[in-house]
């Protein structure tokens, strides 16, 4: 019909400045092929209504694939649309991914993209280099096996207010560090329940630094703590110390630098296999909700 017309046309369009993500990934050797082939894009009309409701990931663990974008429009029989797209995050991080939205949104409102998102730039090779990351790729332990699941916990605006209260004698903190905090806390005790005893933790929190220096994923260890304020105070300082680590580099090889030294820390308590790993992320502040198709 003239909506999904209107969908694969806009995507299109976009596809022509976001061109990489038209491409091939070819991952023995880390670099996307700009070969035009397209994104992978499905239709599929399911015979059911769309729920207002949480919908879980599936199980299934996908297999390698080469193409850097698929799309797929799910119609249902109320007439609602639902777009999944899974893109490569060995090509792109969750900011440029919102990017892609709001781009391809904008297409099919004012059918281009260039008067109304900021377009990419893919000329920044001289200033970032190609590097050996062979260091960056951290061997994950055969027990860890791989087993997915997925829970949904709401908490309402009454109760980040009272957890950012309860953190105010340690500073102003963030709804996302207190919240990081409390499930820190819970998975401690998780583990502490499991072992018998209280385990080191580690925390990997990643968050948007695109517009200053680049996204840096620091790690950071401690031994477990129960106390909220303790966590969030930890959280909080971890955050303000990256920050000023990264703005502190003077080019991409101090980026680089750092990244190093934080991979090869993370690697080395993956070896020892003596410490619990928890990595969080949030997408609190990207736009992605502001993303409107008309």
């Amino acid at each position: 019909n003239e909506r999904l017309e209107l969908m694969e046309n806009s995507l299109s369009e976009t596809l022509i400045t976001f061109y990489p993500l038209a491409g091939r990934f070819i991952e023995d050797r880390t670099f996307v092929d700009c070969n035009d082939q397209g994104a992978e894009y499905l239709i599929a009309q399911l015979e059911a209504e769309l729920w207002n409701r949480f919908i879980l990931f599936a199980k299934e663990v996908v297999a390698f694939s080469p193409t850097v974008l698929a799309v797929q429009l799910n119609m249902f029989d109320c007439g609602g649309l639902a777009i999944g797209v899974p893109l490569s995050h060995k090509v792109a991080d969750g900011f440029v991914i919102f990017t892609f939205f709001q781009a391809w949104a904008a297409a099919c409102r004012f059918g281009n993209t260039t008067e109304v998102v900021t377009c990419p730039s893919f000329e920044m090779g001289s200033l970032l280099l190609a590097r050996d990351t062979d260091k960056l790729k951290i061997p994950v332990p055969e027990e860890y096996g791989v087993t997915m699941v997925t829970k949904r916990f709401v908490f309402d605006e009454l109760a980040i207010s009272t957890l950012k209260a309860k953190a105010k004698a340690i500073g102003e903190v963030s709804r996302v560090v207190v919240m990081t905090a409390v499930l820190w806390k819970a998975r401690i005790l998780v583990v502490q329940a499991k072992h018998g005893l209280l385990w080191p933790s580690l925390l990997n929190i990643s968050y948007n630094l695109q517009r200053k220096t680049g996204v840096i994923a620091r790690f950071k260890t401690s031994e477990c703590k129960l106390d909220f304020n303790d966590s969030a105070a930890l959280l909080g300082n971890s955050i303000r110390e990256t920050a000023a680590d990264c703005l502190k580099t003077e080019d991409a090889d101090d980026l680089f630098t750092l990244m190093i030294s934080s991979m090869t820390e993370i690697h080395e308590i993956l070896e020892k296999n003596e410490t619990d790993i928890c990595v969080f992320t949030s997408v609190c502040g990207f736009p992605y909700y502001e993303v409107d198709f008309g």
